[in-house]
């Protein structure tokens, strides 16, 4: 792990070991807040190439405490609210998927001929 104080915009190097980093030297409570952390470094830097501001803001409430001021969770939730706000996101993320696999397909066909080769 790398110690001391990491920013964003420091070398190159240092950034790619920042988010390559498993935190193995952690807790795994410590490494659940290391990342999420580092997530919310991530939706913040490409927050203009993550154009579904709905998905941005369940991601950060996953991620984030509501509590002004908190280092991390406050506020415990039950195993069920939990997988039901998980299913939330992986669902939005599906339909993001879904979207661009349509797209690519939908592309891939205006590029071929009646014979089925690409051009």
């Amino acid at each position: 792990m790398l110690k001391g104080k990491v920013q964003m915009g420091t070398p190159a190097a240092t950034l790619a070991r920042w988010y390559q980093d498993r935190l193995e030297d952690c807790s795994p409570e410590d490494r659940i807040w290391g990342w999420s952390i580092r997530a919310t470094e991530v939706l913040h830097h490409e927050k203009d190439r993550l154009d579904d501001e709905c998905l941005r803001q369940m991601l950060y409430q996953g991620l984030k405490d509501t509590a002004v001021g908190a280092p991390a969770w406050t506020k415990k939730l039950s195993i069920k609210e939990g997988v039901h706000f998980l299913s939330a996101i992986s669902t939005r993320i599906v339909q993001r998927v879904l979207k661009v696999d349509y797209k690519v397909i939908l592309d891939a066909s205006l590029l071929m001929r009646a014979d089925g080769i690409l051009l």
